[in-house]
Parts: structure tokens; sequence; C-alpha cells
């Protein structure tokens, strides 16, 4: 394939963050909402004024969900110790269900919901001082949010990530970063269940398939993490177009504004050496593109 096409761009937050994350679009506020997840936090930016509010996690926060319905004002936040729900108004911080795992071995990273909003979140493994480096469990189902507990389903991976619906709702993806699989399922949104998993596409690495989402025509857009691109593809697993980004290390893409075809591209700098930080001086930020065709509305957890 030809060299990604370079669009017009516009940087709208420059900043370090390490691992900038979970973009999601607010249509009520005309704000992003997205996560810096060692650095924990939740960000709340203006791209028209570049203001950028932001509350303080008591652990690294992988991803968020707004709140919906009997939710509103409120947004779910999956931190390394479990899934939470977060007040705006307050601050207030509660519990809805605890990590499955070991969170000295893993933390919840990508997560996203449904079209019926019914939250999902994947794992990465990153062991602490003083496990680095003992044995232990290598891999983590995805995990479904049922109540007050986190229900195992898929195939497990080490660093999960790429979760995003189809239109219609029948069709999920999810990509697993280390081996540059994206796969897809047959999915039912009354149950919430996956059936039939399939290889959608492969992305030869390093790193591989990042965070994603999905367009109002079914393709999938997927941050390519290490590379400085985003490739789309169509239903069937094609790649339908590759755009090159200012950042090499690109996380995942949100689509945005009034009109939902503003792209919005979120990045990190955790993988950049200190000696390589001068090459890669945007990396951190976020940036916006102008998409081809709208996005989605964001689907917002049910409560």
């Amino acid at each position: 394939m030809a060299e990604p096409e370079m669009s017009p761009w516009r940087l709208v937050l420059q900043r370090p963050s390490i691992t900038g994350e979970s973009p999601v679009w607010c249509d009520r506020t005309a704000r992003l909402y997205w996560v810096d997840v060692q650095q924990p936090a939740l960000h709340r930016l203006d791209p028209e004024t570049g203001l950028d509010e932001s509350w303080t996690m008591p652990a690294w926060i992988g991803c968020l969900a707004l709140g919906g319905g009997a939710a509103a004002g409120s947004v779910l936040v999956a931190l390394r110790t479990g899934v939470y729900r977060f007040e705006l108004a307050t601050g207030a911080l509660s519990l809805v269900a605890p990590a499955p795992f070991d969170p000295r071995r893993f933390f919840l990273n990508d997560g996203k919901c449904d079209r019926a909003g019914r939250f999902w979140v994947g794992p990465m493994r990153h062991s602490l001082l003083p496990l680095v480096g003992e044995p232990g469990a290598a891999e983590g189902p995805l995990w479904r949010l049922e109540g007050d507990r986190l229900v195992a389903a898929g195939k497990p991976a080490a660093l999960s990530n790429g979760l995003a619906w189809s239109p219609d709702g029948r069709t999920m993806y999810h990509s697993h970063t280390e081996t540059g699989e994206i796969n897809a399922w047959d999915y039912d949104q009354e149950s919430g269940e996956m059936s039939r998993g399939r290889l959608f596409a492969r992305v030869n690495g390093p790193p591989g398939p990042d965070g994603a989402e999905v367009d109002s025509e079914g393709f999938y857009w997927s941050a390519i993490n290490g590379q400085g691109k985003i490739m789309r593809f169509d239903p069937d697993g094609r790649v339908e177009r590759e755009l090159a980004v200012p950042f090499k290390y690109p996380t995942m893409v949100a689509f945005g504004g009034s009109d939902l075809r503003t792209l919005f591209v979120t990045s990190g700098r955790w993988a950049i050496a200190d000696k390589d930080a001068a090459d890669y001086p945007l990396d951190g930020g976020i940036a916006t593109f102008e998409a081809p065709v709208p996005g989605l509305p964001c689907s917002r957890w049910a409560g």
C-alpha cells in the first residue's frame, strides 16, 4: 500500500501526557472527555478554547464511559482497582465493581459501552514491583459489567484494545495489540453475548492496533500505535485508507464536533526514551482531522 496520506490537522491540546487515552465526545456540552493513564486523571477538553479541566484519580485510569439516563452527570471510570462511578458535580467516587484480577499484575485498559449502554473493558498486563519477572497469568479476558461485578467473556489478551460495535450493534470488534490481530464477533444486543469469533484484520507490528471506533458507514478506524498512522477498514476487513498523524504513538480515535465529522486522535509518550523525546515533540497531545463521513454518537452507560 502507498504511504499514508497526511490530511490537514489541528493540534487542539499540546501536553506531555504519558498515555492519553479513551477520548469520548459529549454532544450535550461540546466537550471531549479523555484520560491520562499513568498520571491518573479524568480530563475534559474544550477544543475551541483549549481549556482542559482535570480530576485526579487514586489509581491508574484506563478508560471512561459517560453516564446516561439515571446516571446522567456521572462518568464511569475503569481504574486499576476496579470500575467506579465518578460524580462530576461533587467529585465523589464510588465503587461499582472490583477488579476481577490481581491489580498488582494487571490494570483495566481499553473499555467502551455497546449500543445498548452495556459497559465492556479489557486488561493490560503490567506487573508492579516486586512482582516484575515473577511467573503469573500473562493474559486476561474481556469483562462485561453486570450490576456490581465484571463477567469474563471473549478471547484472552495481554494487551486488550480496539473495542467498537457496528452501527446496528450486531458486530463487536476487539484488537490484540501485541499480536496485531483485530477480531470480529457476532453480538447479541439483548443478552450481551459474543459468538462466532473470527479474524477481521491483521496489522504488522510493532506495536500494533490500539484504540478504535466505527463510523456511520460501518468502517472501523484503528490507531496504529508506534507507526504514526490511523487505518480505516471496510466491514470486510480490507484497508480502505491510511492516514498519517503528527504522533508516532497515537492511542485512540473518537468522532465529535457538531456534525460528528471531527476525528479526535489521542497520543502518549510512554514508549519514547528520554534520549528520543526531542524527536517527538507533539506526542502526548490531541489532534483533530476532518473525517470523510460522520461518526456515531457515543453510547452512554445505562447505569
